[in-house]
Parts: C-alpha cells; structure tokens; sequence
C-alpha cells in the first residue's frame, strides 16, 4: 500500500517553486513551512482554498496532504 501523499510530495508534483505558490496563495513563507512540517492543527479552511487554487487542485486534495504531513510528522 502506497504512503499518503504528504503536502511536500504534493507541492513537488506541482513544479511550482515555493515562492511562486507563496505569492498566488498570499500566505508566508513561516505559513507554508508550518503547514509543509505538520505544525499547523487545524489550517483555516481559505488558507487551505489559496492554496489549493494556487496549486491548480481541488481543496480535497490539499487537505488530505496536509493531514499525510501531521501524521508523518508524528502530530
């Protein structure tokens, strides 16, 4: 069985460089890594739209990502 997708493996499918997503998402860089390393319990849901639109996917998506990362992050 495959591993989850974690928000890394997402954002490196993508190929759009991190500062790039950074701009169209209008969130930091402190904000990303946050998310990125599991940090972040609970993301606000327009956040989690930002970015989801920046990164050409559906909110879905971007959600289970960001669960994959807490899990691997142990959190």
């Amino acid at each position: 069985m495959a591993t989850p997708e974690t928000l890394d493996d997402l954002l490196y499918s993508v190929g759009i460089p991190l500062h790039v997503i950074e701009k169209r998402a209008k969130t930091s860089s402190r904000a990303l890594l946050a998310l990125r390393k599991g940090e972040t319990a609970t993301p606000r849901i327009g956040t989690v739209a930002k970015l989801a639109k920046a990164l050409g996917v559906d909110v879905a998506r971007v959600r289970a990502a960001i669960a994959a990362s807490r899990a691997a992050a142990g959190k």
